[in-house]
């Protein structure tokens, strides 16, 4: 059956669309996000370490939002996002088996670095998408679902986190964030990606 181009355009939104939604639900259900606080308090940490370590996330996070946008111009921004959720798991992986202060570091590090990956990269491979399926008035409409398909996911992670915890301890709490960043993962992997140089964009001379 041939599609006409107008049903064309729809599916090509919809699946992007519907693999938004559930990459941006997935990328915030972590049970972890709760109760990470708990995690470092349990493994010894004081105040001021705990406060050095979210200072640590936030300087990796700023430091590497300029050079991310430039990845994301000149490699593929599906496997930016791919990527970052790995790394983003990698860290989370590592507070549970080895539960440190050093642990804790390298985990934010890989975490700052996951979402400074995935950040920019998602929104420009969204408003690129729509506007070559000719649909780029649709994108504020669709970043806003797709921000509060996030909501959504925070809040349920909220609910089950203390539950879990309480039945498995960190441990499980730990094995659903990594599940969960997983399959963030995979979803990337349905994101249609169909990139083309512009003239006068400079792309091909390379992100620096």
């Amino acid at each position: 059956m041939t599609l006409t181009p107008t049903r064309a355009v729809d599916v090509r939104v919809r699946r992007l669309t519907t693999t938004l939604y559930g990459y941006s639900f997935l990328e915030e259900f972590v049970l972890l996000y709760p109760v990470y606080v708990l995690l470092f308090s349990d493994a010894g940490l004081s105040v001021w370490q705990i406060s050095s370590l979210f200072a640590l996330w936030s300087v990796t996070a700023v430091v590497l939002e300029v050079p991310s946008g430039a990845w994301a111009d000149a490699v593929s921004r599906r496997l930016l996002l791919v990527i970052g959720p790995l790394l983003t798991g990698a860290g989370f992986a590592s507070w549970v088996l080895v539960p440190s202060y050093a642990a804790f570091a390298v985990g934010f590090v890989l975490w700052g670095i996951g979402g400074a990956l995935t950040s920019g990269a998602l929104e420009a491979l969204v408003y690129d998408e729509l506007e070559r399926s000719g649909a780029a008035d649709r994108y504020a409409r669709v970043l806003g679902r797709a921000r509060a398909a996030g909501l959504v996911a925070v809040m349920a992670a909220m609910g089950l986190a203390g539950p879990v915890l309480a039945w498995g301890g960190h441990a499980a709490v730990g094995a659903a964030s990594v599940l969960v960043c997983l399959l963030t993962s995979v979803t990337a992997l349905r994101f249609p990606e169909r990139r083309v140089a512009r003239a006068g964009t400079g792309v091909r001379r390379g992100w620096v």
